[in-house]
């Protein structure tokens, strides 16, 4: 039995794993074990990057069209078979980027387990807080060559990750201790860690969480918001970054334009400093508010909401239209800052406690209780909360818009993981940012510049198949800004 587990489980730690449990895991006696290790060297300049979530094995066939029903056809190449899963994706991508990162997760105690296991370490993803049981989850993925789409076909593991079956504690020590051991570096000395949660496992992600605030007040809580999932919402309230795909906000909130979704979710998340929209071949948005919006150096112009869309729109063209040839290689893409001055109209029209937001709920309830029936089967006891009844009002302060246009010049084979490479790429930025000031004041440059090395990443990914086989170095990234 792992000693990650609550109950159940199996596990594989090698000789160093074990000796990170030994002396990473009992809160009392971990410092001064770490203590000494620190004194065989420096103290890494990165804060400890942890990813929670799914991994999983991808097969990947590409085909010249998506088939009609009741179709044959041919794969244009040979099958492909990668790993896969939101955080094991994202971890993979910050650990080839050179970070420190460690993976909470489970996967089969199979052969597909053990390639999967490989494949993390070999991109510098420390595993030891990897349980194994089961059969490893895996995904079907049809690449349509012909619209540069694709189509998931999951099938999840036969011992997914119960709830309660994590320790927590034991399990963000463990990989804390497996991102820093090779620096030598003691807990005491390293900066507050950086944990990275994609959505999934979100009873035990909830733990993950308060361990983390427990360890140090000030961890830094990223949260994926793909799309509705039990439990979900009671995460994204602990979250000081939401990642948000391009349907979350509208599917969370009812509202129609972006900039109203955007505000909304602000109003539902108040400890949410930043809010981030990715947004495919549109490029992604950021809301950020607080300290982190008075930094930014904005224009003159105060859009309306329902304008934010439009305005990434224009944004885009304008960038565009400066060159006047078709980019040869990556371009890096442009940012604009706009910031709202006066959130006191926002007040009355985006308070919590609009007459809509019974029906709100009722659409979020009902589709987390769908997920969870999906992937927990249907007679697994499913719940969903709401924090609309305690999400505080929006504090009368600056909110400020970061909008990132896509690359040009991008080539697109498939489109499989670019949100995972997405948030893997913010999350190796965050966690070098704050091991170098030390805090959580990013500076008025970090977003900025950030959003465009994301985009950058996201765009390298898109040129190979799957959803990791061209994920870059950070050599690869800081070429493409170099030229």
């Amino acid at each position: 039995m792992s000693a990650l587990c609550a109950r159940g489980g199996e596990s594989n730690f090698t000789s160093r794993r074990r000796h990170a449990l030994a002396h990473g895991t009992a809160r009392a006696g971990r410092s001064k074990a770490l203590r000494a290790d620190a004194a065989m060297g420096p103290a890494s300049p990165a804060a400890p990057l942890v990813f929670v979530g799914g991994a999983a094995v991808d097969w990947i066939a590409r085909v010249g069209g998506f088939p009609e029903p009741d179709a044959k056809i041919r794969t244009t190449a040979p099958i492909e078979v990668q790993g896969g899963g939101n955080a094991a994706n994202a971890a993979t991508c910050a650990g080839r980027l050179g970070a420190r990162v460690a993976l909470i997760s489970k996967v089969g105690a199979d052969s597909n387990g053990n390639d999967l296991v490989s494949d993390l370490e070999k991109n510098g993803v420390d595993t030891s807080a990897i349980l194994r049981q089961g059969r490893t989850p895996f995904t079907y993925i049809l690449v349509d060559e012909a619209s540069n789409t694709r189509t998931c076909i999951h099938t999840p593991s036969d011992a997914p990750m119960r709830p309660n079956e994590l320790d927590a504690t034991k399990a963000l020590d463990t990989a804390i201790y497996g991102c820093l051991w090779k620096d030598h570096c003691s807990l005491d000395e390293a900066c507050s860690p950086v944990c990275v949660f994609d959505g999934r496992i979100t009873e035990n992600a909830l733990r993950v969480a308060d361990a983390a605030r427990e360890l140090r007040d000030d961890a830094l809580l990223i949260v994926e918001a793909e799309r509705l999932r039990s439990h979900l919402e009671e995460l994204l309230e602990k979250a000081d970054i939401i990642v948000a795909s391009k349907h979350y906000p509208f599917e969370s909130t009812g509202e129609e334009h972006l900039g109203d979704a955007l505000i909304s979710m602000a109003f539902q998340y108040p400890r949410a400093r930043a809010i981030v929209v990715t947004l495919g071949s549109r490029g992604a948005v950021a809301l950020l508010r607080g300290n982190w919006a008075t930094e930014q150096e904005t224009t003159d112009e105060r859009p309306a909401a329902n304008d934010v869309a439009a305005s990434l729109d224009a944004l885009q063209s304008k960038w565009q239209s400066s060159s006047s040839h078709e980019p040869a290689n990556l371009r890096v893409p442009d940012v604009a800052c706009i910031r709202w001055d006066d959130a006191a109209p926002l007040e009355s029209r985006y308070s919590p406690n609009r007459g809509d937001a019974s029906e709100r709920d009722a659409r979020r309830t009902a589709a987390a209780l769908e997920e969870g029936r999906r992937n927990a089967g249907a007679d697994a006891p499913i719940t969903s909360s709401s924090s609309q009844d305690n999400c505080g009002a929006l504090p009368a302060e600056s909110l400020a818009l970061l909008a990132c246009t896509a690359c040009a010049g991008a080539k697109i084979v498939d489109t499989t993981g670019a949100g995972d490479a997405f948030i893997g790429a913010l999350s190796a930025e965050l966690a070098s940012a704050v091991g170098a000031s030390r805090s959580l004041s990013l500076g008025s440059t970090f977003w900025s510049s950030a959003l465009r090395t994301c985009s950058v990443v996201a765009a390298l990914k898109c040129g190979g198949v799957g959803a990791r086989s061209a994920l870059p170095r950070r050599k690869e990234v800081n070429d493409v800004f170099r030229d």
